[in-house]
């Protein structure tokens, strides 16, 4: 599976067997998990997002957790989107630009302690009689996943070609696709097509379509019950704040700002939701006040040692000792001297 579209990704991680997860989730960060599976869920979602000029890309990476083969997922876009294989090594070299600096702070007094500390500055579905079928824009097929690309102003219509089609949609995943329908986005649709389960993360898949906006699609979790977590790496030509309604109420926290060696600068947010039936909107970035760089330290505080003994103790007797000579030094010489005298 390619690796950019990490929320198509989540609809074959789905089928991953050995993936269980402990909390069930209807959905991922950005899309909509479509399973027979109660229990199937996202472990980690990560994704790299771009745009150009009015064209946005999505790679995507998922790992997920799941005991059946009938994975599906369902990834809002704001226009049809074209669906490729993705990069993978792109993950791993964002990864490793946006891994924090280690400093190692000396003390004289036993204390070990990882402090993760960063410098300031970070910034009952209704009945489908009637329904207007959706439109077939593209499919594609990328290894074992089958993904369509499909429009239409028709709930009822999408959700009785969606279950026409093998994707079990839980009502609270129907709910949470109207607003997407009744603001005419459209709709990536990926199906597993392998007969057995799938086990470990699924190669990213890339998306890419037309919008106005920087914006990643993450209203689909307003389904899910448990804890969301997203890693993105956003890329623009400066840096980027998230200036959603939601990012008040989510912890948003900038892992790295930076310009790569290409001129665009990188802009790395995690994202916690800890409450995602609280979600009213989608991910969407703007232009920050500046491109102040930014990267995070973890300070390693350790024990100076010397000759096996700790530091501290060590000075402190030989403080004592020394002491200890000066006054008796002093002692002697006034001695000598009343006795002189």
């Amino acid at each position: 599976m390619p690796t950019h579209l990490l929320r198509l990704t989540l609809a074959f991680l789905f089928a991953i067997p050995g993936l269980l997860i402990a909390s069930p989730a209807a959905a991922c960060a950005c899309g909509a998990i479509a399973s027979n599976d109660a229990a199937a869920q996202v472990n980690r979602e990560t994704a790299i997002v771009s745009k150009t000029g009015n064209r946005e890309t999505i790679d995507m990476r998922l790992s997920m957790r799941s005991v059946r083969s009938d994975a599906a997922l369902i990834v809002p876009t704001p226009t049809p989107a074209t669906v490729s294989a993705g990069d993978g090594a792109l993950f791993d070299d964002y990864e490793k630009i946006s891994a924090p600096r280690t400093e190692t702070r000396r003390h004289w007094w036993s204390r070990s302690t990882d402090d993760d500390g960063a410098t300031a500055g970070a910034r009952a579905p209704a009945s489908a009689a009637g329904a207007a079928d959706p439109q077939v824009v593209a499919r594609v097929r990328l290894g074992p996943l089958d993904i369509t690309t499909l429009t239409g102003d028709d709930l009822d219509g999408l959700r009785k070609w969606l279950s026409d089609n093998g994707y079990q949609l839980k009502p609270a995943v129907i709910s949470a696709l109207a607003p997407y329908v009744a603001e005419r986005w459209s709709f990536v649709a990926i199906a597993l097509t392998s007969p057995t389960a799938l086990s470990g993360p699924l190669d990213p898949i890339r998306m890419e379509f037309d919008t106005d906006q920087l914006v990643y699609p993450m209203r689909m979790s307003a389904a899910a019950t448990g804890t969301q977590t997203v890693d993105l790496y956003v890329l623009a030509d400066h840096r980027q704040d998230r200036t959603d309604a939601d990012t008040a109420r989510q912890q948003v926290r900038t892992l790295y700002s930076g310009r790569l060696a290409d001129g665009r600068h990188l802009t790395t947010v995690r994202t916690t939701v800890t409450a995602p039936q609280s979600i009213s909107s989608d991910f969407v970035f703007a232009t920050a006040a500046d491109d102040s760089p930014y990267r995070r330290v973890v300070y390693t505080d350790s024990d100076v040692t010397i000759a096996g003994m700790m530091a501290g103790p060590f000075l402190l007797v030989v403080g004592v000792i020394v002491l200890v000579v000066v006054v008796a030094g002093v002692a002697v010489a006034v001695g000598r001297r009343r006795i002189d005298g």
